[in-house]
């Protein structure tokens, strides 16, 4: 299973993971919650607030009727005019506790209204009657049960007023007498908006109680769809963060098989940061040094290769020379003749061969030089100085130096390194034409943990041919070169645990760049 693959499924169980316990959980609390507001306790608490409230518009009722009872009553004569009832009501210090006041059927030719019942209609002109009852309808009070057939109960709509109609008999018709009198008792309107507010409270009461199992899907399907979508989007990051993790290490994974089939300039471009970043860049820098150190490690070999063959070659040469420059030396001693032609022409045979035996004696002696090991003695010193001081041993050359102040001190071989700088300059002023005057530009500055040395010459350049074959020794292109001198410079440089190499166009010059590590060379190379 791929790593994008373990990624997805791991942000999809951990997204999944609580969704089941918070299901519960939830469901839990909105049942709580219901519960606790639809409790016995508060259901108790609306029925004895609408019990009382009944029992107080009963209690008021009550005492209405008994107070219209009361008057009637007190009436001494009770088919008397309505105005001489007025004015014995109007005599009366006060009205009982039961009636708040009463209206006579004084406006005649009045407006009927809806407002008011046919048996009402005599009173709808009284001004003071309707700003009373407002617009609220009056209706026949259910279940009165009235002192006294000539008395009938009303009420608003709104219970907010009561009203009790007491017929007086006339004169001219006793049986169908049309004067009365309205009796009327306003109810505490702060009562009657509590009552209204006990009455709704009750009624949504008993509503959730009935859609309570409804309410509580209701409440718990929002969060399901809810979590749903935040586990999608939850799902949508995780694809998004898994493709940016995996991504780098799919890379990097198959970066090392590249790396691993021999492709050591693979190096990975990803942007990536935090951890991943830091790995991603460590990989490359570690496929770097790897490859840097399999570099020196098989240049190191191919100048142990080369070293054995010239240690070969100068024993080789060396043993037969003596016998050669001994028996020639004879033959010219051994001559005694008078020929003074062949005379001349074994002198000159004999310096000849001389000449050539010195030459391979002096062969000899590079090729044992280039076979030995150089055992390097490591101090610290200025690197700069050094290039300055071998600098001044060839005024013929135009040299430009650029050193930089950071660079400080490091470690090196300075009899080795002072052996490198003299082949590299040799090199650069040998390549100058008669026509030419030879410029050398060297450059010495500090990268990181290394010291890097560039040495630039104006001659004819290299040919890219000859330059993957320039540091392998006995390859040169100058007549008398014994092509040891840059393989010398190059197995120094190695030893040091450097690196050093060349770029140049044709006839546009060349330049060799020598990097060194400040603190010396490893002990675990060379």
């Amino acid at each position: 299973m791929s790593i994008r693959s373990r990624l997805i499924i791991m942000c999809v169980v951990i997204s999944l993971l609580p969704a089941i316990p918070l299901s519960f959980l939830v469901r839990s609390l909105i049942e709580k919650s219901f519960n606790l507001g639809l409790s016995p306790t508060v259901e108790n608490a609306l029925q004895s607030g609408l019990a009382v409230s009944r029992a107080y518009l009963v209690e008021t009722r009550r005492e209405f009727e008994t107070g219209v009872a009361d008057i009637v009553s007190r009436t001494s004569d009770p088919s008397a005019a309505t105005r001489s009832v007025a004015a014995m009501l109007e005599d009366l210090e006060q009205l009982p506790g039961g009636v708040d006041g009463f209206v006579t059927d004084g406006v005649t030719g009045a407006e009927t209204s809806s407002v008011f019942p046919k048996e009402l209609s005599m009173f709808s002109g009284s001004q003071d009657l309707r700003e009373l009852v407002a617009d609220s309808n009056i209706i026949p009070r259910r279940g009165a049960r009235p002192p006294m057939s000539a008395v009938s109960f009303f009420e608003t709509e709104d219970r907010a007023v009561q009203l009790a109609l007491w017929r007086l008999p006339s004169k001219a018709d006793p049986e169908n007498g049309q004067e009365a009198i309205l009796f009327f008792k306003r109810t505490d309107p702060e009562f009657l908006t509590h009552a209204e507010q006990l009455l709704e409270g009750r009624q949504i009461f008993a509503q959730l109680r009935l859609s309570q199992p409804t309410l509580g899907r209701s409440f718990f399907y929002p969060f399901v769809i809810i979590y749903g979508v935040i586990l999608l989007f939850s799902l949508a990051l995780a694809l998004l963060m898994a493709e940016r993790m995996s991504n780098p290490i799919r890379r990097l994974a198959q970066g090392a098989n590249v790396v691993a089939e021999g492709d050591w300039s693979h190096r990975i471009r990803v942007r990536a940061g935090g951890e991943i970043g830091r790995l991603v860049r460590a990989f490359n820098e570690m496929v770097s040094r790897l490859d840097t150190q399999r570099r020196r490690l098989i240049d190191m070999e191919k100048m142990a290769s080369w070293r054995e063959v010239a240690r070969h070659l100068a024993h080789e040469i060396k043993n037969p020379l003596l016998p050669i420059r001994l028996t020639v030396q004879e033959m010219k001693d051994q001559y005694k003749g008078d020929d003074e032609s062949y005379q001349q022409l074994v002198d000159e045979s004999v310096r000849v061969v001389g000449d050539e035996l010195e030459h391979l004696q002096n062969l000899v002696k590079e090729f044992s030089s280039f076979a030995k090991m150089p055992e390097l003695s490591l101090r610290q010193g200025s690197l700069g100085d050094l290039v300055q001081d071998v600098a001044k041993l060839y005024p013929q050359a135009v040299t430009r130096i650029d050193t930089d102040p950071n660079l400080g001190e490091s470690v090196f071989d300075s009899d080795q390194m002072r052996r490198v700088l003299v082949n590299l300059l040799d090199n650069a002023v040998s390549v100058a034409t008669d026509s030419d005057k030879t410029e050398v530009a060297i450059s010495l500055e500090r990268q990181g943990d290394d010291a890097v040395l560039a040495i630039t010459d104006n001659g004819p350049g290299i040919s890219p041919e000859d330059r993957h074959k320039i540091f392998e020794p006995y390859f040169t292109t100058r007549e008398e070169g014994s092509g040891l001198g840059l393989a010398m410079v190059k197995n120094i440089v190695l030893l040091h645990g450097g690196s050093i190499d060349v770029q140049s166009e044709e006839g546009q010059g060349a330049t060799f760049t020598v990097t060194l590590p400040l603190g010396g060379p490893v002990n675990d190379v060379g």
